[in-house]
């Protein structure tokens, strides 16, 4: 079975990167890894199973998931941001809330897919604050490519990652086109 940790550090692990996307019908998740040329968009089930024998090939890797992998509520109980990074685009309302469930559920389902013991490094992708609107497969290739050299934000204390079996809180990287 799969373990989720969070602590990369300086580990430079083959990583992929992955703009989730969630839809019924269409092709709305970007896909890259070192050894393909171009960026894959794949459908969400079809993007679990691609992403599975990924990790079945490197044992030891690092999973880059443009989608929320935390969640902060304040005193008061209600969701609110996670860090100064989210203003203006919470993990909690509009595009956040569907990423949100649909890492949830790709999380769930790639653990049950793999066959033996992996290591899986998690970090988040934060690419929100776009120009123009982008391919998935566009957005994967700059997450990719810029991954090593962007560094984590500054997370609120209290910040939970999105389900019980992650070891860890992910950390979140912010992108830019």
């Amino acid at each position: 079975m799969i373990c989720y940790k969070t602590n990369i550090g300086e580990r430079h692990y083959p990583h992929l990167a992955i703009d989730l996307g969630y839809s019924r019908n269409m092709p709305t998740s970007g896909i890259m890894f070192e050894g393909i040329d171009l960026p894959m968009e794949l459908q969400f089930g079809n993007a679990i199973s691609t992403v599975a024998q990924w990790i079945d090939r490197n044992n030891t890797c690092i999973l880059v998931i443009e989608a929320v992998l935390s969640t902060f509520h304040n005193e008061s109980g209600n969701p609110d941001f996670r860090g100064d990074f989210e203003q203006g685009r919470g993990w909690y309302y509009g595009p956040g809330v569907v990423t949100f469930a649909a890492a949830m559920r790709f999380l769930q389902v790639l653990r049950q897919q793999i066959a033996k013991d992996a290591l899986v490094y998690l970090a988040e992708a934060f690419l929100s604050f776009k120009k123009t609107r982008s391919r998935h497969s566009k957005d994967a290739m700059i997450i990719f490519n810029q991954f090593w050299d962007t560094h984590p934000e500054k997370i609120k204390a209290g910040t939970a990652p999105i389900l019980d079996f992650i070891d860890g809180l992910p950390s979140v990287r912010v992108f830019h086109e």
